[in-house]
Order: structure tokens, then sequence, then C-alpha cells
């Protein structure tokens, strides 16, 4: 129940920048959905991967989609607290998008710099990773910073460091709070080979 305080303003915004990418085409995958709203709007992604630190953190998400939807979302929970790399399980370039929201904003620098790294295999040529962080490069991040309550990382070196490891700043975005929204891009165009979605009907006798 970490949530972020964010105004009805923003929390639309957000949504009209998820909505930019939503699509059937390309896989997705969220990095602790936890019981946003805004989740529901990218189960157009074919298929959703909901990612986390153990599954009892992602069961309240998934139970709230009914029970045929359930058993097309593709739940993984990860280890930060390993020598191997955190998204082993994941599949290289498959993802349109991933999400992180309210997530990096407690992750010290070198977790953070580990997730952009392997989330940038992941990713297809041309998709986008998002994410928020605490942007210390503002007063009310740090503040956050020296009441521990998040970890310190400024914007000016996380996109840095996103540069040096090949993505493309594509969107930067913040209200008045400490928090940014950053949209990472893969370079190269992002294609798929789908005519469609796979569809069935059940008929009876």
């Amino acid at each position: 129940n970490r949530r972020m305080f964010i105004s009805n303003e923003s929390l639309e915004f957000i949504n009209s920048r998820l909505n930019r990418y939503a699509t059937w085409k390309h896989a997705g995958m969220i990095i602790r959905p936890g019981r946003e709203d805004f989740v529901k709007n990218m189960v157009m992604f074919d298929p959703l991967y909901l990612i986390d630190q153990d599954y009892e953190l992602l069961s309240p998400v998934i139970s709230e989609f009914p029970i045929d939807y359930q058993r097309r979302l593709r739940p993984y929970t990860i280890n930060e607290r390993t020598n191997d790399k955190i998204l082993g399980q994941i599949p290289d370039n498959q993802f349109g998008i991933c999400l992180a929201y309210n997530y990096f904003n407690f992750k010290p620098l070198e977790v953070f710099k580990q997730y952009l790294v392997e989330i940038y295999t992941k990713l297809k040529p041309g998709g986008v990773l998002v994410f928020t962080f605490n942007d210390c490069d503002r007063d009310k991040a740090v503040m956050l910073v020296e009441s521990h309550f998040a970890c310190y990382t400024p914007g000016r070196m996380v996109k840095e460091l996103a540069g040096t490891i090949g993505y493309e700043l594509k969107f930067e975005w913040h209200d008045n709070g400490p928090w940014t929204w950053l949209e990472l891009k893969k370079p190269g165009e992002l294609t798929s080979l789908r005519g469609g979605q796979t569809l069935a009907k059940v008929l009876r006798k």
C-alpha cells in the first residue's frame, strides 16, 4: 500500500500516455503492478506479464480480473538478491512496453541500473520502458531521502546512465511532486508479424 500521492489530473495524464502504447500486437510487462487503476488499461497487451518479488503481491491485482482473463496473464516472481539476472526467466526481445510505476522510487541506484540494463534486453527494437523514480534533482525528492522514505536517484544521473545503456529519451514529465515520469525507447522500429488476435467461440452441442 506504499502508494504515491497523485492528483486526478496527473492520473488522467498517465492514463493518456499509456493509451498511446496500448496494442494487442505486442507483449507488455508490468513490474510491481500493485492495485493501480491504470493497470486495467494495459490488458490489451498480448500477453501481459506481471512481475513482482512474491506471488502474494501479484494475487490482489490478478484476482480483480475475470477467471478467463486470469488464465491469459503471465505472472512471474523475481529475486533481486541473487548473483544471476533479476529478469532471467523473462524472454528477450519480446516486449513493446515495460511499466514500472512507483517501484524504482525505492531502489538504490545500483539496483536501478541493473533493471535498466536487463529491461533493455527484454524490449523489442522500438519498445519503451516507462517508469517513475524519486528525482533527486528536485528538492522534494531529496527530502524523502532524508526521511528514509525513498532512494537517492538524481534525474541527471538516471538519464546519463540510460544513454550509456543505449536508450533514447522519448518523453519526460513531472507534476509538483518529487517523482518524475520517464519514457525511454530502445532504438529501432517497433514491428509485429501479427495480423490479428486469436479468437475462439464456444459452441454448444
